[in-house]
């Protein structure tokens, strides 16, 4: 299979892929830098309302477009002013000399699903996973966050799947690195919890939780969110302990064993990078 490093890089089978980058109400006044499978990416919203992700690079100075500003859904390069507009096209030069296609930012597939931005650095081959989430619109949102751990996302599986189900509910599992859970509810409410690991790189990754009920709120919604934070808090300090001492990810870690894959997500991860690999095979045999 692939190799632990290729995997968690950008030329990986993960490049196909919708991983879950920032909570959708992040994005409104300024542009938002994230770092994705090695590339630096900048997302803001454009005119039309939709999420924009363009590699963090002005076309004209290389500077980052994450240090500029976003003037009525136009993202403007800090340096010398370069604006982009939807689909990440150059809509303004000060200097007035006409627009070539060059000046466009060449953007990544972009969407907002269950409260979150999803983004996928090549073509994608599997829709967003499908779940009723909070952007239904009998759901009720009560949790959103997204940050970095310094973890691979493998391990960080293999952690958050090791909560005992007395107190964390049902749990299925999605690729890449998808965890939905049903939590226990006192108060009759259908509460849901949704966590999605993005890797920054091999070392690092973004992760994504949220938190929704299905119908009314209920008494405890605050409750299950702050239960879910402390158990996730909990993940955290392990997970980033037991990485910093265990080094870089081996390919033996990812291989599915007997017992070692709850939800079977490594069998999943598994055959994502067969069909990578098969299908290389037949570019490189025409």
């Amino acid at each position: 299979m692939t190799n632990a490093a290729t995997l968690f890089s950008a030329s990986g089978p993960l490049r196909g892929q919708w991983l879950a980058v920032a909570c959708a109400d992040q994005i409104q006044a300024g542009p938002v830098a994230v770092r994705l499978l090695g590339n630096d990416l900048v997302l803001w919203r454009s005119p039309s309302g939709a999420v924009v992700a363009a590699p963090d690079r002005c076309t004209h100075s290389r500077r980052p477009l994450s240090k500029g500003s976003v003037d009525e859904g136009r993202l403007v390069c800090a340096k010398h002013g370069w604006t982009f507009g939807d689909a990440g096209r150059c809509v303004f030069k000060p200097s007035g000399l006409p627009i070539t296609e060059n000046a466009h930012l060449q953007t990544h597939p972009c969407t907002e699903r269950h409260g979150l931005v999803w983004v996928c650095l090549g073509e994608p081959q599997a829709p967003v996973v499908e779940l009723a989430g909070p952007d239904d619109e009998d759901n009720r949102s009560g949790h959103c966050e997204v940050s970095v751990w310094h973890a691979n996302a493998a391990r960080i599986m293999d952690a958050a799947l090791a909560q005992p189900d007395s107190e964390c509910g049902s749990v299925w599992t999605e690729m890449p690195f998808v965890i939905h859970r049903v939590l226990p509810a006192e108060d009759g409410a259908e509460r849901h919890a949704l966590l999605t690991c993005a890797p920054v790189d091999g070392r690092s990754s973004l992760v994504a939780s949220v938190v929704w009920t299905r119908g009314e709120a209920g008494s405890d919604a605050a409750t299950a969110a702050t239960a879910v934070k402390a158990a996730l808090g909990k993940v955290r300090s392990a997970v980033e302990i037991a990485d910093a001492e265990r080094g870089p990810l081996s390919s033996a870690e990812i291989a599915p064993a007997e017992g070692s894959d709850p939800g079977g997500w490594k069998h999943r991860l598994v055959s994502l990078t067969q069909q990578e690999a098969r299908a290389e095979s037949q570019v490189a045999t025409g």
